[in-house]
């Protein structure tokens, strides 16, 4: 065999059973809808909404912010390039600099408003709504922990936001046009920078049970 056909059978479309066996081989295809998150508010007067229930159970479980997640987005990057023109032969770019991507939540409401609760209070911790005055970065800062799940909920990607804090809490839209609408809020988070993380199964074992029963109720 030649040459020529050697870069032939290089360059040739694969076969349908050759995408099926890396498929395959590597777990199959990711879904968007099998994914965890854990945001832990940086301060427990934070989870001051409503008190304890009887029992001393805690009406307002850190947890519950993370199984009431509907949506997110793994942050992305951009890296900066300057264009390089060494006397005018073959201009080339070189990169400057990086900028991370600020990641959006979408939250269901439910009807004590606890999300928006949490959110609303945790921005007003960041700037005093009056003086304008800035917090330390301990008062309102954590990191955040997005992970990707296989078929069997087992992490198999995971992204840590180091030092994360809500900048927008967007609206609530009320309307009477669809009595059935669900209401939810959107908050986006940004953060000093991200990096990947080895996936942690811990983090998802003590919400299993609930994010089911979350998913069977709607």
């Amino acid at each position: 065999m030649g040459l020529l056909d050697n870069i032939k059978n290089t360059i040739n479309p694969v076969t349908i059973d050759q995408f099926k066996a890396t498929i395959g081989k590597r777990g199959g295809i990711a879904t968007t809808n099998r994914f965890a998150i854990t945001i832990t508010p940086p301060n427990q007067a934070l989870l001051n909404l409503d008190g304890l229930l009887g029992g001393g159970a805690l009406v307002n479980d850190p947890r519950d912010i993370n199984i009431l997640c509907q949506s997110c987005s793994l942050p992305g990057k951009l890296v900066m390039t300057g264009d390089y023109d060494a006397y005018g032969a073959n201009p080339r770019k070189y990169p400057q600099s990086s900028i991370q991507e600020d990641v959006t939540f979408s939250f269901l409401l439910t009807n004590d408003f606890y999300a928006k609760k949490i959110f609303d209070k945790w921005q007003n911790s960041i700037v005093d709504q009056v003086s304008q005055l800035v917090s330390y970065d301990s008062e309102y800062k954590t990191d955040v922990f997005i992970q990707e799940l296989d078929k069997d909920n087992t992490p198999v990607y995971a992204v840590r936001l180091r030092d994360a804090y809500p900048t927008s809490v967007n609206s609530v839209d009320l309307t009477n046009d669809n009595t059935d609408a669900t209401a939810s809020v959107s908050v986006t988070m940004t953060y000093d920078y991200f990096e990947t993380e080895k996936p942690m199964k811990s983090l998802i074992n003590s919400t299993s049970d609930k994010l089911s029963i979350f998913k069977r109720l709607i």
